[in-house]
């Protein structure tokens, strides 16, 4: 068994992992999206091309509400739906 890339203490229970392949954000390519339950946002881990989590970002915090899955469409935009019900798309800005 392998270590862990990335863990949290206190946890931030993680749920609905992907690992990001699509074209409409090329910076993110390989990096990891998880929700935090917990801590009710989207969280976003930059993985290196030696599989070490070198870098993480919260998005979506002032949303407030628990992401439960996580998809990539085909054009690579990421759809999220929440706890209440809500289905979000992300997409890059225009």
């Amino acid at each position: 068994m392998e270590q862990p890339v990335k863990y949290y203490v206190p946890s931030i229970a993680p749920g609905s992992l992907i690992v990001y392949s699509g074209k409409a954000f090329p910076n993110w390519k390989g990096n990891l999206f998880s929700g935090a339950l917990a801590k009710r946002h989207l969280n976003r881990v930059e993985i290196d091309p030696d599989g070490n989590a070198v870098a993480e970002e919260r998005l979506l915090e002032k949303l407030r509400e628990r992401i439960r899955a996580i998809v990539e469409s085909p054009e690579g935009w990421i759809y999220l739906s929440t706890d209440m019900g809500k289905i979000l798309r992300l997409s890059p800005a225009e």
